[in-house]
């Protein structure tokens, strides 16, 4: 990621609350460094949810795509580098890159994110203050991909109700929780010695508080791992809250 007046980076220790059976920093872990990375960011560019609340507006993430190179251990010391960009004018995008100690490349990530208008709820154009910045790029550090799709699959199950320590600043379900509701609750023997490596999600719908969480999966063995296309949905309407497709080896 080149040096740019807008570029950001982020030190963490892995801590024991982070770490799987195995030692292993978790994927909601490595997702969580990347968005306090770029919380910090924002609140140092005057554009973090605190400085758009004031306005009527907030972010939401649309996208986020993860790639572990490799897990961080229990204690290591990592750092997460990031910039953002402007995207269409409607997405904004942040590339992250995760480091350890020798420099070396453990894990990418991209995002793309909205601005909603809070009482409309509605995503607006992004603010001119932000365009202003010019966060212009032609490279991210992974490719984008296409639209994720809904599950034909019709086989969801409650798996957790939204709880008190799962809202964010915006009163919903953080990006996090998200994740770890989409993979966390995976019963197959085809994953039991594997992880995950890889994952995109697509943000949908806003989960409510205190209300239930059902997921569904559809699994694929290949060669060397396993693909799973992911669903969350309500118990209101039956709509899809999140979709993802992982990778897992």
């Amino acid at each position: 990621m080149n040096n740019t007046e807008h570029s950001f980076k982020a030190t963490f220790k892995v801590r024991s609350y982070e770490v799987d059976h195995s030692g292993n920093a978790t994927l909601p872990s490595v997702c969580n460094y990347f968005q306090e990375a770029a919380g910090l960011h924002a609140h140092r560019l005057n554009f973090d949810i605190e400085d758009l609340n004031r306005k009527g507006l907030t972010w939401i993430l649309y996208r986020l795509h993860v790639k572990i190179i490799r897990n961080p251990r229990r204690w290591e010391t990592v750092t997460v580098h990031t910039r953002p960009s402007v995207g269409d004018g409607i997405r904004a995008y942040r590339d992250y890159k995760l480091l350890d100690s020798e420099e070396n490349e453990i894990a990418l990530g991209v995002s793309q994110w909205m601005v909603l208008d809070v009482n409309r709820r509605r995503p607006v154009k992004l603010p001119d203050e932000i365009k202003k910045l010019g966060l212009q790029t032609d490279f991210h550090v992974l490719p984008e991909t296409e639209t994720l799709l809904p599950l034909s699959n019709k086989d969801y199950r409650q798996i957790a109700k939204v709880g008190r320590y799962n809202l964010d600043m915006n009163n919903h379900p953080n990006n996090v929780s998200y994740i770890e509701w989409l993979t966390g609750f995976i019963d197959s023997e085809l994953i039991r010695d594997r992880s995950c490596h890889e994952i995109e999600v697509q943000y949908q719908a806003e989960a409510e508080f205190h209300k239930p969480v059902y997921v569904s999966y559809e699994l694929t063995e290949m060669e060397n791992s396993v693909l799973i296309r992911h669903s969350i949905r309500n118990e209101t309407d039956g709509k899809d809250l999140a979709l993802a497709v992982s990778k897992w080896k």
